[in-house]
Protein backbone atom coordinates (compact mmCIF):
# COMPACT_ATOMS: atom_id res chain seq x y z
CA UNK A 1 0.00 0.00 0.00
CA UNK A 2 1.18 3.53 -0.78
CA UNK A 3 0.20 4.85 2.63
CA UNK A 4 2.16 2.06 4.34
CA UNK A 5 5.31 2.70 2.26
CA UNK A 6 5.03 6.45 2.88
CA UNK A 7 4.62 5.77 6.59
CA UNK A 8 7.81 3.70 6.52
CA UNK A 9 9.69 6.46 4.69
CA UNK A 10 8.49 9.05 7.22
CA UNK A 11 9.60 6.82 10.10
CA UNK A 12 13.04 6.36 8.50
CA UNK A 13 13.45 10.09 7.97
CA UNK A 14 12.44 10.86 11.56
CA UNK A 15 15.06 8.42 12.77
CA UNK A 16 17.66 9.89 10.40
CA UNK A 17 17.08 13.52 11.39
CA UNK A 18 17.02 12.59 15.08
CA UNK A 19 20.62 11.40 14.97
CA UNK A 20 23.17 13.65 16.70
CA UNK A 21 25.21 14.26 13.58
CA UNK A 22 25.03 16.21 10.35
CA UNK A 23 22.35 15.01 7.94
CA UNK A 24 21.48 16.46 4.55
CA UNK A 25 18.18 18.30 4.82
CA UNK A 26 16.64 16.58 1.81
CA UNK A 27 13.93 13.91 1.80
CA UNK A 28 13.41 11.15 -0.77
CA UNK A 29 11.77 12.55 -3.92
CA UNK A 30 8.15 11.64 -3.12
CA UNK A 31 8.33 12.93 0.43
CA UNK A 32 10.28 16.04 -0.62
CA UNK A 33 7.55 16.93 -3.11
CA UNK A 34 4.90 16.50 -0.45
CA UNK A 35 6.88 18.59 2.03
CA UNK A 36 7.16 21.42 -0.47
CA UNK A 37 3.48 21.18 -1.41
CA UNK A 38 2.33 21.23 2.20
CA UNK A 39 4.62 24.02 3.40
CA UNK A 40 5.05 26.33 0.40
CA UNK A 41 1.90 28.38 1.09
CA UNK A 42 2.77 29.09 4.71
CA UNK A 43 6.42 29.74 3.88
CA UNK A 44 5.60 32.20 1.09
CA UNK A 45 3.17 34.07 3.33
CA UNK A 46 5.74 34.27 6.14
CA UNK A 47 8.46 35.49 3.77
CA UNK A 48 6.12 38.14 2.39
CA UNK A 49 5.34 39.55 5.85
CA UNK A 50 8.90 39.41 7.15
CA UNK A 51 10.31 40.81 3.91
CA UNK A 52 7.85 43.71 3.93
CA UNK A 53 8.74 44.58 7.52
CA UNK A 54 12.44 44.47 6.66
CA UNK A 55 11.98 46.75 3.63
CA UNK A 56 10.05 49.31 5.68
CA UNK A 57 12.67 49.28 8.45
CA UNK A 58 15.50 49.53 5.92
CA UNK A 59 14.07 52.66 4.34
CA UNK A 60 13.15 54.26 7.67
CA UNK A 61 16.68 53.75 8.98
CA UNK A 62 18.15 54.98 5.69
CA UNK A 63 16.21 58.22 5.91
CA UNK A 64 17.01 58.64 9.61
CA UNK A 65 20.69 58.00 8.92
CA UNK A 66 20.77 60.72 6.25
CA UNK A 67 18.93 63.26 8.41
CA UNK A 68 20.99 62.62 11.56
CA UNK A 69 24.37 62.36 9.83
CA UNK A 70 24.63 65.10 7.20
CA UNK A 71 27.85 63.64 5.94
CA UNK A 72 25.91 60.73 4.44
CA UNK A 73 25.69 61.59 0.76
CA UNK A 74 22.59 61.65 -1.36
CA UNK A 75 24.39 59.10 -3.53
CA UNK A 76 23.87 56.46 -0.85
CA UNK A 77 20.22 57.41 -0.42
CA UNK A 78 19.52 57.34 -4.13
CA UNK A 79 21.49 54.13 -4.76
CA UNK A 80 19.70 52.25 -2.01
CA UNK A 81 16.32 53.70 -2.94
CA UNK A 82 16.77 53.12 -6.67
CA UNK A 83 18.33 49.66 -6.55
CA UNK A 84 17.98 47.91 -3.20
CA UNK A 85 14.40 48.88 -2.43
CA UNK A 86 12.93 48.13 -5.91
CA UNK A 87 14.74 44.78 -6.11
CA UNK A 88 13.58 43.84 -2.62
CA UNK A 89 10.00 44.89 -3.35
CA UNK A 90 9.97 42.94 -6.61
CA UNK A 91 11.20 39.81 -4.86
CA UNK A 92 8.80 40.32 -1.98
CA UNK A 93 5.77 40.79 -4.24
CA UNK A 94 6.67 37.52 -5.94
CA UNK A 95 5.95 35.72 -2.65
CA UNK A 96 2.26 36.62 -3.03
CA UNK A 97 2.00 34.29 -6.04
CA UNK A 98 3.20 31.23 -4.13
CA UNK A 99 6.22 30.65 -6.42
CA UNK A 100 8.22 27.47 -6.85
CA UNK A 101 10.91 26.66 -4.34
CA UNK A 102 13.77 27.46 -6.71
CA UNK A 103 12.43 30.93 -7.49
CA UNK A 104 11.41 31.64 -3.92
CA UNK A 105 14.70 30.72 -2.29
CA UNK A 106 16.96 31.96 -5.12
CA UNK A 107 15.27 35.35 -5.38
CA UNK A 108 15.63 36.02 -1.65
CA UNK A 109 19.26 34.89 -1.75
CA UNK A 110 19.88 37.17 -4.76
CA UNK A 111 18.23 40.16 -3.06
CA UNK A 112 20.36 39.56 0.05
CA UNK A 113 23.51 39.54 -2.07
CA UNK A 114 22.44 42.78 -3.82
CA UNK A 115 21.92 44.44 -0.43
CA UNK A 116 25.32 43.23 0.78
CA UNK A 117 27.26 44.33 -2.33
CA UNK A 118 25.53 47.71 -2.42
CA UNK A 119 26.47 48.27 1.20
CA UNK A 120 30.10 47.30 0.55
CA UNK A 121 30.26 49.57 -2.48
CA UNK A 122 28.95 52.58 -0.56
CA UNK A 123 31.35 52.03 2.34
CA UNK A 124 34.38 51.68 0.08
CA UNK A 125 36.82 54.60 0.26
CA UNK A 126 34.90 56.37 3.00
CA UNK A 127 36.01 57.39 6.46
CA UNK A 128 38.35 55.47 8.71
CA UNK A 129 35.36 53.84 10.41
CA UNK A 130 33.79 52.74 7.11
CA UNK A 131 35.37 49.22 7.19
CA UNK A 132 33.72 48.62 10.55
CA UNK A 133 30.32 49.63 9.15
CA UNK A 134 31.02 47.40 6.14
CA UNK A 135 31.73 44.36 8.29
CA UNK A 136 28.69 44.97 10.46
CA UNK A 137 26.51 45.37 7.36
CA UNK A 138 27.72 42.08 5.89
CA UNK A 139 27.13 40.22 9.14
CA UNK A 140 23.64 41.70 9.54
CA UNK A 141 22.71 40.79 5.98
CA UNK A 142 23.95 37.22 6.42
CA UNK A 143 22.03 36.98 9.70
CA UNK A 144 18.89 38.31 8.02
CA UNK A 145 19.05 35.83 5.13
CA UNK A 146 19.92 32.71 7.12
CA UNK A 147 18.13 33.18 10.45
CA UNK A 148 15.34 35.72 9.93
CA UNK A 149 14.21 34.73 6.44
CA UNK A 150 15.42 31.18 7.10
CA UNK A 151 16.50 30.33 3.61
CA UNK A 152 16.64 26.60 3.05
CA UNK A 153 20.09 25.32 3.93
CA UNK A 154 21.52 24.91 0.42
CA UNK A 155 20.41 28.40 -0.66
CA UNK A 156 21.50 29.96 2.63
CA UNK A 157 24.92 28.34 2.25
CA UNK A 158 25.67 29.63 -1.23
CA UNK A 159 24.25 33.09 -0.48
CA UNK A 160 26.44 33.32 2.63
CA UNK A 161 29.51 32.17 0.71
CA UNK A 162 28.87 34.72 -2.06
CA UNK A 163 28.46 37.55 0.46
CA UNK A 164 31.55 36.42 2.34
CA UNK A 165 33.49 36.35 -0.93
CA UNK A 166 32.40 39.94 -1.58
CA UNK A 167 33.57 40.89 1.90
CA UNK A 168 36.95 39.21 1.28
CA UNK A 169 37.42 41.28 -1.89
CA UNK A 170 36.41 44.46 -0.03
CA UNK A 171 38.76 43.85 2.90
CA UNK A 172 41.76 42.80 0.81
CA UNK A 173 41.47 45.81 -1.50
CA UNK A 174 40.79 48.39 1.23
CA UNK A 175 43.90 50.57 1.54
CA UNK A 176 42.83 51.99 4.91
CA UNK A 177 43.18 48.65 6.70
CA UNK A 178 46.44 47.24 7.96
CA UNK A 179 47.05 43.46 7.55
CA UNK A 180 46.14 42.72 11.17
CA UNK A 181 42.82 44.54 10.78
CA UNK A 182 42.12 42.68 7.57
CA UNK A 183 42.74 39.31 9.25
CA UNK A 184 40.54 40.26 12.19
CA UNK A 185 37.73 41.55 9.98
CA UNK A 186 37.72 38.48 7.79
CA UNK A 187 37.89 36.19 10.81
CA UNK A 188 34.92 37.99 12.34
CA UNK A 189 32.88 37.61 9.15
CA UNK A 190 33.80 33.93 8.78
CA UNK A 191 32.84 33.20 12.39
CA UNK A 192 29.54 35.04 11.94
CA UNK A 193 28.79 33.08 8.76
CA UNK A 194 29.66 29.77 10.45
CA UNK A 195 27.47 30.54 13.46
CA UNK A 196 24.51 31.69 11.40
CA UNK A 197 24.80 28.62 9.16
CA UNK A 198 24.70 26.38 12.22
CA UNK A 199 21.58 28.22 13.38
CA UNK A 200 20.07 27.93 9.89
CA UNK A 201 20.77 24.21 9.80
CA UNK A 202 19.21 23.68 13.22
CA UNK A 203 16.12 25.66 12.25
CA UNK A 204 15.80 23.73 8.99
CA UNK A 205 16.18 20.37 10.68
CA UNK A 206 13.65 21.25 13.38
CA UNK A 207 11.20 22.45 10.72
CA UNK A 208 11.52 19.23 8.75
CA UNK A 209 11.43 17.04 11.84
CA UNK A 210 8.33 18.85 13.08
CA UNK A 211 6.70 18.35 9.69
CA UNK A 212 7.50 14.63 9.74
CA UNK A 213 6.08 14.22 13.23
CA UNK A 214 2.87 16.03 12.23
CA UNK A 215 2.61 13.97 9.04
CA UNK A 216 3.09 10.72 10.94
CA UNK A 217 0.47 11.83 13.45
CA UNK A 218 -1.98 12.59 10.63
CA UNK A 219 -1.34 9.24 8.97
CA UNK A 220 -1.65 7.37 12.26
CA UNK A 221 -4.87 9.27 12.93
CA UNK A 222 -6.24 8.35 9.51
CA UNK A 223 -5.35 4.68 10.02
CA UNK A 224 -6.89 4.76 13.49
CA UNK A 225 -10.04 6.35 12.11
CA UNK A 226 -10.30 3.60 9.48
CA UNK A 227 -9.72 0.95 12.12
CA UNK A 228 -12.36 2.49 14.36
CA UNK A 229 -14.76 2.68 11.45
CA UNK A 230 -14.14 -0.98 10.67
CA UNK A 231 -14.55 -1.94 14.33
CA UNK A 232 -17.76 0.07 14.46
CA UNK A 233 -19.00 -1.69 11.34
CA UNK A 234 -18.09 -5.09 12.73
CA UNK A 235 -19.68 -4.32 16.10
CA UNK A 236 -22.94 -3.53 14.30
CA UNK A 237 -23.05 -6.87 12.47
CA UNK A 238 -24.38 -10.17 13.68
CA UNK A 239 -21.46 -12.59 13.85
CA UNK A 240 -23.42 -15.52 12.41
CA UNK A 241 -25.57 -14.04 9.65
CA UNK A 242 -23.53 -10.97 8.69
CA UNK A 243 -26.52 -8.60 8.78
CA UNK A 244 -27.15 -5.89 11.37
CA UNK A 245 -27.40 -7.00 15.00
CA UNK A 246 -29.81 -5.96 17.74
CA UNK A 247 -27.63 -3.04 18.83
CA UNK A 248 -27.53 -1.62 15.31
CA UNK A 249 -31.27 -2.15 14.99
CA UNK A 250 -32.00 -0.13 18.14
CA UNK A 251 -29.93 2.79 16.86
CA UNK A 252 -31.46 2.70 13.36
CA UNK A 253 -34.95 2.31 14.78
CA UNK A 254 -34.48 5.45 16.87
CA UNK A 255 -33.22 7.35 13.83
CA UNK A 256 -36.02 6.23 11.50
CA UNK A 257 -38.66 6.89 14.16
CA UNK A 258 -37.55 10.50 14.62
CA UNK A 259 -37.29 10.99 10.86
CA UNK A 260 -40.84 9.70 10.41
CA UNK A 261 -42.09 12.17 13.04
CA UNK A 262 -40.39 15.07 11.26
CA UNK A 263 -41.68 14.11 7.82
CA UNK A 264 -45.07 12.86 9.10
CA UNK A 265 -44.60 9.69 7.07
CA UNK A 266 -45.45 6.08 7.95
CA UNK A 267 -43.01 3.56 9.36
CA UNK A 268 -43.62 -0.17 9.02
CA UNK A 269 -42.02 -3.13 10.75
CA UNK A 270 -41.95 -6.76 9.69
CA UNK A 271 -41.05 -9.40 12.27
CA UNK A 272 -39.90 -12.69 10.73
CA UNK A 273 -39.65 -15.95 12.65
CA UNK A 274 -38.25 -19.23 11.30
CA UNK A 275 -40.96 -21.88 11.68
CA UNK A 276 -40.26 -24.97 13.79
CA UNK A 277 -36.66 -23.86 14.35
CA UNK A 278 -36.26 -25.90 17.55
CA UNK A 279 -37.43 -29.04 15.76
CA UNK A 280 -35.08 -28.26 12.88
CA UNK A 281 -32.14 -28.05 15.30
CA UNK A 282 -33.16 -31.26 17.05
CA UNK A 283 -33.50 -33.20 13.80
CA UNK A 284 -30.65 -31.77 11.70
CA UNK A 285 -28.31 -30.36 14.32
CA UNK A 286 -27.28 -26.87 15.35
CA UNK A 287 -24.76 -26.50 12.53
CA UNK A 288 -27.51 -27.01 10.00
CA UNK A 289 -29.67 -24.58 11.97
CA UNK A 290 -26.91 -21.99 11.62
CA UNK A 291 -26.89 -22.56 7.86
CA UNK A 292 -30.63 -21.98 7.77
CA UNK A 293 -30.28 -18.67 9.63
CA UNK A 294 -27.56 -17.56 7.22
CA UNK A 295 -29.72 -18.52 4.23
CA UNK A 296 -32.74 -16.68 5.61
CA UNK A 297 -30.63 -13.57 6.32
CA UNK A 298 -29.33 -13.60 2.73
CA UNK A 299 -32.81 -13.97 1.28
CA UNK A 300 -34.03 -11.24 3.60
CA UNK A 301 -31.54 -8.71 2.28
CA UNK A 302 -32.32 -9.74 -1.30
CA UNK A 303 -35.98 -8.99 -0.71
CA UNK A 304 -35.36 -5.41 0.39
CA UNK A 305 -36.48 -2.75 -2.07
CA UNK A 306 -33.93 0.03 -1.53
CA UNK A 307 -31.04 1.18 0.63
CA UNK A 308 -33.52 2.86 3.00
CA UNK A 309 -35.01 -0.50 4.04
CA UNK A 310 -33.23 -1.95 7.06
CA UNK A 311 -32.94 -5.61 8.07
CA UNK A 312 -31.46 -7.01 11.28
CA UNK A 313 -31.32 -10.15 13.35
CA UNK A 314 -33.69 -9.55 16.23
CA UNK A 315 -32.60 -12.50 18.33
CA UNK A 316 -32.50 -16.29 18.07
CA UNK A 317 -34.41 -17.28 14.96
CA UNK A 318 -36.18 -13.92 14.66
CA UNK A 319 -35.43 -11.17 12.17
CA UNK A 320 -36.87 -7.68 11.76
CA UNK A 321 -37.23 -5.34 8.80
CA UNK A 322 -37.92 -1.59 9.08
CA UNK A 323 -39.58 0.09 6.11
CA UNK A 324 -39.51 3.90 6.27
CA UNK A 325 -42.14 5.74 4.24
CA UNK A 326 -44.06 2.50 3.64
CA UNK A 327 -47.75 1.94 4.40
CA UNK A 328 -49.62 -1.31 5.11
CA UNK A 329 -49.94 -2.35 1.46
CA UNK A 330 -46.23 -1.98 0.68
CA UNK A 331 -45.12 -3.69 3.89
CA UNK A 332 -47.47 -6.63 3.32
CA UNK A 333 -46.15 -7.02 -0.21
CA UNK A 334 -42.55 -7.13 0.99
CA UNK A 335 -43.38 -9.56 3.79
CA UNK A 336 -45.03 -11.88 1.30
CA UNK A 337 -41.95 -11.63 -0.93
CA UNK A 338 -39.76 -12.67 2.01
CA UNK A 339 -42.06 -15.58 2.86
CA UNK A 340 -42.08 -16.83 -0.73
CA UNK A 341 -38.29 -16.56 -1.16
CA UNK A 342 -37.68 -18.57 2.00
CA UNK A 343 -40.27 -21.14 1.03
CA UNK A 344 -38.58 -21.67 -2.34
CA UNK A 345 -34.89 -21.40 -1.37
CA UNK A 346 -34.66 -21.29 2.41
CA UNK A 347 -33.49 -24.87 3.02
CA UNK A 348 -29.78 -25.54 2.51
CA UNK A 349 -28.72 -28.95 1.23
CA UNK A 350 -29.00 -31.60 3.95
CA UNK A 351 -25.70 -33.47 4.10
CA UNK A 352 -27.18 -36.60 5.72
CA UNK A 353 -29.20 -39.65 4.82
CA UNK A 354 -31.56 -39.04 7.74
CA UNK A 355 -35.06 -39.04 6.26
CA UNK A 356 -36.39 -37.05 9.22
CA UNK A 357 -33.89 -34.27 8.51
CA UNK A 358 -34.84 -34.20 4.84
CA UNK A 359 -38.51 -33.85 5.76
CA UNK A 360 -37.98 -30.54 7.62
CA UNK A 361 -38.51 -27.69 5.15
CA UNK A 362 -37.58 -24.13 6.09
CA UNK A 363 -40.41 -21.58 6.12
CA UNK A 364 -41.04 -18.34 7.95
CA UNK A 365 -43.97 -16.52 9.47
CA UNK A 366 -44.21 -12.73 9.22
CA UNK A 367 -46.01 -10.14 11.33
CA UNK A 368 -46.55 -6.70 9.82
CA UNK A 369 -47.46 -3.40 11.48
CA UNK A 370 -47.53 0.22 10.38
CA UNK A 371 -47.70 3.46 12.36
CA UNK A 372 -47.60 7.17 11.64
CA UNK A 373 -45.32 8.19 14.53
CA UNK A 374 -46.10 11.26 16.63
CA UNK A 375 -44.45 12.86 19.65
CA UNK A 376 -47.00 11.11 21.92
CA UNK A 377 -46.53 7.61 20.44
CA UNK A 378 -43.76 5.15 21.32
CA UNK A 379 -41.56 2.84 19.29
CA UNK A 380 -42.58 -0.14 21.39
CA UNK A 381 -46.12 0.28 20.07
CA UNK A 382 -44.95 -0.62 16.57
CA UNK A 383 -42.95 -3.67 17.66
CA UNK A 384 -45.74 -4.94 19.93
CA UNK A 385 -48.22 -4.69 17.09
CA UNK A 386 -45.88 -6.53 14.70
CA UNK A 387 -45.35 -9.19 17.37
CA UNK A 388 -49.12 -9.63 17.74
CA UNK A 389 -49.40 -10.05 13.98
CA UNK A 390 -46.55 -12.61 14.03
CA UNK A 391 -48.35 -14.56 16.77
CA UNK A 392 -51.48 -14.59 14.63
CA UNK A 393 -49.50 -15.83 11.61
CA UNK A 394 -48.15 -18.74 13.63
CA UNK A 395 -51.64 -19.50 14.94
CA UNK A 396 -52.85 -19.67 11.34
CA UNK A 397 -50.53 -22.59 10.65
CA UNK A 398 -47.22 -20.80 10.02
CA UNK A 399 -45.64 -20.02 6.63
CA UNK A 400 -47.99 -17.07 6.39
CA UNK A 401 -48.13 -13.29 6.68
CA UNK A 402 -50.45 -11.34 8.96
CA UNK A 403 -51.00 -7.63 9.53
CA UNK A 404 -52.16 -6.27 12.87
CA UNK A 405 -55.40 -4.37 13.28
CA UNK A 406 -54.61 -0.81 12.16
CA UNK A 407 -56.89 0.57 14.84
CA UNK A 408 -54.33 -0.54 17.39
CA UNK A 409 -51.49 1.45 15.91
CA UNK A 410 -52.89 4.73 14.73
CA UNK A 411 -55.05 6.30 12.09
CA UNK A 412 -54.00 6.37 8.50
CA UNK A 413 -53.29 9.83 7.16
Amino acid sequence: MVSTSLHDVVAQQIERLSLKKFQWLVFPAQLEQRFERDTCGYRSARLWIEGLVAIVLFNVLLLANHLLIPSVSWRAVLLRSAIVTPVSLLVNIGMLFNPSRVYRESSIAFASCVICFTHLYLERGGSAIAPTFAQVGVIVTVLFATVVMRLQFFYALWASLVMMAGDVVYVLTDSLLVPEEKVFGLSLTMCAVAITMMANYSLGREERLGYLLRLRGEMDGAVLALDNEELQRISNLDALTGIANRHAFEREFHHLWNAAIETQSPLSAVLIDVDHFKKLNDVSGHLYGDKVLKRVATLLTQALRSKDDFAARFGGEEFVVLLPGTGPAGSLLLAERIRKLVEVAGSPVVETANTDAMSVWTTVSCGVATVWPTQSSSKEQLLNSADQALYQAKSNGRNSVCCCDMALVGDEQ
